[in-house]
């Protein structure tokens, strides 16, 4: 059966979404109502298309990542750091075509600074509004990535998207295979979805070890991609006010019609936590790979160092090193690690079970738990990636500090009866 994107006009409940999409790990365009009351939807739009003179007037001070569509940079583009004002001045003047703003962490720049998060100089007309720009739709609350970070972080996963007709995101795959869903507040994208199934038919010939994918879909050389011929992605259009589901581990490719803006979210629960669990697996088997010359040179200190008198010492000692050398390097490709995976793990098992935990209410609040699967089902796909965690060749959970008690509370939270 062909893979395709369904589209639904009504909001659906939570149950619905959970069943139809979130467990099948299907795509969906929802429909306009979804997100009608945003304030967003109201004032960065005139006349149906986007404001540029209001985003400008409110957010210009705004400190944005811009990326040059026209310049590759290894698998992604060419990227700078600019004021927002000064992006949508080359936009109006007819300039900075190729120029589109993406991962702009608004939402968070404009927190309250009584947390972790301060907000960055915004003009005061932004500071001085209490109604948020947006707010998650109910059936997209159950976020454990944004919830994590908004109360231990400065971070987050929830960003703006604004570009002209052109620009584009290449081939990719979001964070550890998370979920994402994207708003248009206003203009059209066309997505390319491949469904996890089709992954192996994206990779680079011989690269298949580091997952090397095509960069874009609409220019792919049958010579370095041989398999690419053979994909059949899913080629949906989204229209203004439209929200489109991509489940987890979906490649996708983005790019945008007309003048666009976007609210975008990365995100993963208990639904998908396995999947992001083997992704978690698959990436240091990837950096342990490429640094297999490191690796053999500390085996052979090690071998020097057990012919004294420490030699268990010396062995512990290398494979600590080791395993930190690997986890930095992870965290630096992708921006986790083992540990923030598994603290993220125990913060939604606590709120889960009542366990008292950090929470930013004002960046996300608590979800409720008509918002999420049964604590029955939570607890099961804990468990299922714990035990496999700790059975793992590396012992990663002996040799990253602070790791095994991390497993210890999310263990004795699983083995706690359920009231």
């Amino acid at each position: 059966m062909e893979p395709r994107c369904a589209r639904q006009e009504t909001v659906l409940s939570y149950q619905e979404f959970l069943d139809n999409y979130l467990l099948p790990n299907i795509p969906v365009i929802l429909g306009p109502a979804l997100v009608q009351d945003w304030s967003a939807i109201r004032k960065w739009r005139r006349d149906g298309t986007i404001d540029w003179d209001h985003l400008s007037a409110v957010y210009g001070d705004s400190e944005v990542t811009v990326a040059n569509c026209s310049t590759r940079d290894f698998s992604d583009q060419q990227r700078e750091l600019m004021l927002f004002r000064d992006v949508v001045s080359l936009w109006q003047s007819g300039a900075g075509e190729d120029l589109y703003v993406k991962d702009w962490h608004l939402a968070r720049q404009l927190a309250a600074p009584s947390g972790p998060a301060l907000a960055p100089e915004l003009s005061s007309r932004a500071q001085g509004s209490s109604e948020p720009f947006y707010t998650t739709p109910a059936i997209f609350r159950d976020d454990w990535m944004n919830a994590y970070y908004a109360a231990h972080t400065a971070d987050d996963f929830r960003f703006v998207y604004a570009g002209p007709a052109g620009t584009f995101t290449p081939l990719h795959r979001d964070v550890y295979a998370s979920y994402s869903w994207s708003t248009n507040v206003a203009g059209r994208k066309r997505w390319w979805l491949f469904p996890p199934v089709q992954t192996p038919l994206l990779f680079r010939k011989g690269r298949e070890a580091h997952a090397e994918v095509a960069f874009d879909v609409r220019d792919v050389d049958p010579e370095e991609f041989p398999g690419f011929k053979h994909a059949r992605p899913v080629i949906v259009e989204q229209g203004p006010g439209e929200t489109i589901f991509v489940p987890s581990g979906w490649h996708h490719q983005v790019e945008n019609l007309t003048n666009c803006l976007s609210i975008n979210h990365n995100w993963c629960n208990s639904v998908n936590l396995p999947t992001l669990y083997r992704a978690m697996c698959a990436k240091v088997d990837e950096v342990e790979q490429a640094l297999e010359d490191v690796r053999e040179l500390l085996l052979r200190t090690s071998a020097d160092a057990e012919a004294g008198a420490d030699s268990i010492g010396a062995i512990a000692g290398w494979r600590r090193e080791w395993t930190t050398i690997v986890q930095d390097v992870v965290e630096k490709d992708a921006g986790w690690h083992w540990t923030t995976f598994w603290k993220m793990v125990r913060h939604a098992l606590s709120l889960e079970v009542g366990r008292p935990c950090p929470v930013r209410e004002d960046l996300w609040p608590v979800t409720p738990d008509v918002l999420t699967p049964p604590i029955e089902f939570i607890r099961m796909r804990i468990q299922a990636c714990a035990d496999d965690f700790l059975k793992r060749e590396q012992r990663e959970v002996d040799h990253v500090a602070g790791l095994s008690e991390v497993l210890s509370d999310i263990q004795d939270m699983l083995r706690a009866p359920q009231e």
